[in-house]
């Protein structure tokens, strides 16, 4: 995080207290090794500094992952409950608090912290974020539910099934996802990469990964959209190509379903990645849209490194025509997506697998949270 356990520098005094001085809680993943005892008793003086009763502390465990506890946060009384731990934590903690008027603070430690970086915070800076968290305006913010088909019959001895099994839906039969969803080249990076590499070089152990994973297999697909930001017809109109899309004109809009072939799919609700990439840059958090990018590449490593030019720093990404570069990106938009693939493939939600699926669907829910962000 950039600053050590036992640098402390937030504020620490604790006001008199109030009867009637709102309830916060804390959820928590316990397995992160900067959750110490001093790190506790430091955001338990900042939040009681800013003036809030508590907090309740509630642990996440392997069964219950965060969104039973928001649930319970929510029904005695707090009215900001703060996530920490990773990207996984603050999904399932947001699932949780999903259409109600509590405030969600992030507290950023896991690798990746995708959701952190989409939001703004200050990541690397404790202290800041620690403020933002227990004194930041809240924001309406956006959340996506995620559904799959699973293969029947899926291969037991799957080298790629992680440890604990398959993530289950969060709440439902639906997976929470803040930030993105993947399928092909996504998820195959995220189930061999390296739990211990990634302690040891954090979001670098995805980039190795990824250079292990450049034959994932193409994908042929079809991808449905509804509610693109033109959709003022009937559900089966035509639609309109992302507003950052670098297809070829062509005489209108493509037509629905379109028939695509990628390694990868992402469905985003926020284009930011780790090292300052930034894939998709027009997709917000608080726009009430899906983002969704099919990539391609041909011609072996030519493709990746095509694909590679148009998308690292210090340019946000600027993609080249899809008909004519080795590294194509299409770009579309809408509020809900359905994808129907011709073979299994491997998906994942904000760095969770799950099974191996033929279909996918992901719907908005927007402004389903209020969110801290800063100023």
């Amino acid at each position: 995080m950039g600053r050590s356990a036992t640098q402390w520098t937030g504020p620490t005094a604790q006001p008199e207290r109030v009867d009637d001085a709102v309830l916060a809680c804390v959820i928590v993943n316990p397995s992160k090794p900067a959750v110490t005892a001093e790190f506790r008793s430091h955001l338990a003086r900042a939040i009681r500094a800013a003036g809030y009763r508590g907090p309740i502390w509630l642990d996440t465990t392997v069964a219950e992952t965060g969104a039973t506890q928001a649930r319970l946060a929510v029904a005695s009384g707090a009215r900001l409950v703060i996530a920490v731990g990773g990207d996984g934590t603050v999904r399932a903690v947001a699932a949780g608090l999903a259409g109600t008027d509590a405030e969600l603070g992030v507290i950023p430690l896991g690798t990746a912290n995708l959701a952190a970086r989409n939001l703004g915070l200050p990541i690397g800076d404790l202290d800041a974020i620690i403020a933002v968290a227990v004194t930041g305006p809240a924001r309406p913010t956006d959340l996506a539910w995620v559904s799959t088909t699973p293969c029947p019959d899926p291969p037991q001895a799957d080298p790629l099934i992680p440890p604990g099994g398959w993530a289950r839906p969060t709440l439902g039969p639906e997976h929470a996802c803040l930030v993105v969803t993947g399928i092909g080249f996504d998820a195959a990076l995220i189930a061999v990469t390296s739990p211990a590499l990634k302690a040891r070089i954090k979001w670098g152990a995805y980039a190795l990964a990824a250079l292990e994973n450049l034959r994932t297999p193409r994908m042929e697909l079809s991808l449905d959209l509804v509610g693109t930001p033109d959709d003022d017809g009937p559900p089966d109109a035509p639609r309109a190509p992302h507003p950052e899309s670098s297809d070829a004109p062509r005489p209108g809009p493509p037509p629905r379903p379109e028939h695509l072939v990628a390694r990868c799919l992402l469905i985003a609700n926020g284009g930011r990645l780790p090292a300052g990439i930034v894939l998709i840059p027009g997709a917000r958090m608080d726009d009430g849209l899906l983002d969704v990018a099919a990539i391609d590449t041909v011609a072996g490593l030519a493709g990746w490194t095509s694909l590679a030019r148009q998308v690292l720093p210090p340019f946000a990404a600027t993609y080249s025509d899809p008909s004519r570069a080795l590294g194509r990106v299409r770009l579309r938009r809408g509020t809900a997506v359905t994808v129907h693939l011709t073979e299994p493939a491997l998906a994942q939600v904000d760095g969770e697998l799950l099974a191996p699926t033929r279909s996918l669907r992901v719907r908005m829910d927007a402004g389903a949270l209020r969110v801290r962000c800063p100023e």
